[in-house]
């Protein structure tokens, strides 16, 4: 391949990831606010023994408002990247902290597994965690600054 046109591929791909996983951890961040996500939220860790005793220090809400305001965070210091880069992978360090403990239920779960399915049928569950390794890779790389 023409390396000036995989150069222009490599940054359009760099910009997408790492500004779209910004814009993402935003909006994710401002739907927690809904009671929904609280009560989804409330569901998977009840049903969850790994991160069952959050319940017992936190309402589903507030416990939702916190992990809000991380993804909010998260999201604008990776958006910041042009202007502080060092400050920056800190929004990394957070997304990868916000994603890691969706893949931890990922595994320790039975929540993520189709009732009376198993392997490989996923819950809805299941496959709205499906999407925190690639995101949890994608702010590994931003850590890393993608070399």
């Amino acid at each position: 391949m023409n390396s000036a046109i995989k150069k222009i591929f490599s940054v359009i791909a760099l910009v997408l990831l790492r500004y779209g996983l910004g814009i993402a951890l935003i909006w994710l961040g401002i739907m927690k606010f809904k009671n929904i996500e609280a009560e989804y939220l409330q569901d998977l860790l009840a049903n969850t023994t790994i991160f069952k005793w959050i319940l017992k220090y936190f309402t589903a809400y507030a416990f939702s408002q916190m992990i809000a305001w991380i993804q909010i965070v998260a999201g604008v210091l990776l958006l910041i990247h042009p202007f502080a880069p060092k400050v920056s992978r800190w929004g990394a360090v957070l997304a990868m902290l916000i994603f890691l403990p969706g893949i931890i239920v990922f595994f320790s779960s039975d929540v993520v597994w189709l009732t009376g399915y198993g392997f490989p049928e996923l819950s809805r569950t299941g496959q709205i965690l499906l999407k925190d390794f690639i995101l949890f890779g994608v702010a590994a790389g931003c850590f890393s600054e993608f070399k």
